[in-house]
Formats: structure tokens, sequence, C-alpha cells
């Protein structure tokens, strides 16, 4: 995996996963969509790797909304939901879309390399 999204309206969040993804990943890419609208405009014009979306967006569209954008659309391209959100409504809700994993905030390098590990898996799987 070479090409990252982060889908987060807060630059300080998308900075630190930014840098945490540098250091584990070591990609190609990394676009940052801060507004869900960027986002939507850059899967169309990108192939990807992976997806990280933050919950908590500012409106018009919501995280929840941009995943199943991302499903419906790209079924195959996985998908890390990142927030601080733990509510289990909201876990119960966003685990019903399945994503490839799920983060809650604070973000660590351990929490990262576990999820590209676990994206891996599943593509080498399918």
């Amino acid at each position: 995996m070479k090409r990252f999204m982060i889908i987060e309206d807060n630059k300080m969040m998308a900075q630190i996963l930014t840098q945490l993804l540098r250091k584990s990943a070591k990609p190609q890419s990394i676009i940052h969509a801060p507004t869900p609208q960027n986002a939507i405009s850059a899967l169309l014009n990108n192939e990807l790797d992976c997806v990280f979306l933050d919950l908590n967006l500012i409106k018009p569209l919501d995280g929840i909304q941009v995943l199943e954008f991302i499903k419906k659309q790209y079924p195959t391209l996985p998908v890390i939901i990142v927030t601080g959100d733990s509510e289990m409504d909201t876990v119960k809700q966003v685990i019903s879309l399945k994503p490839a994993d799920y983060i809650v905030k604070p973000l660590s390098m351990q929490k990262i390399e576990r999820c590209l590990e676990k994206v891996a898996a599943i593509s080498k799987a399918s």
C-alpha cells in the first residue's frame, strides 16, 4: 500500500496522521482532503490503496455519509475510520458499513501499523 487519502477537517490531526503514515508505510503519496467535497473529487481523480476517514466532519456530509458513498462507489477500497467517538451507537452504525478498521484517537504508531497490517492481510485474501 503506497497511496493514501486522509479525510480530516482538523489540520493538526491530518498532519499527525500524515507523519505517522510516512514513518510506518513509506507512502508514494498522501492526499489530504479537508472536506467531504474535496474527498469525493480526489477519489474520482486518483487511484488509492487506503483511506483514513474522520467521522466528525464539518457538514453538509459527515463521516458516515462519506463512508456510505465510498462503499457504494469503491467497494474494494479499504477505509479506516479515525475518530474520538467511541459511543456504542456510533460504533455499531459504522461497523455495519464494514470499514477495514476503526481507530479511536489519540493516534499512535502502534495503532496505525496494526491497521495497515490488517488492511494488507485483507487485500491479500481478496
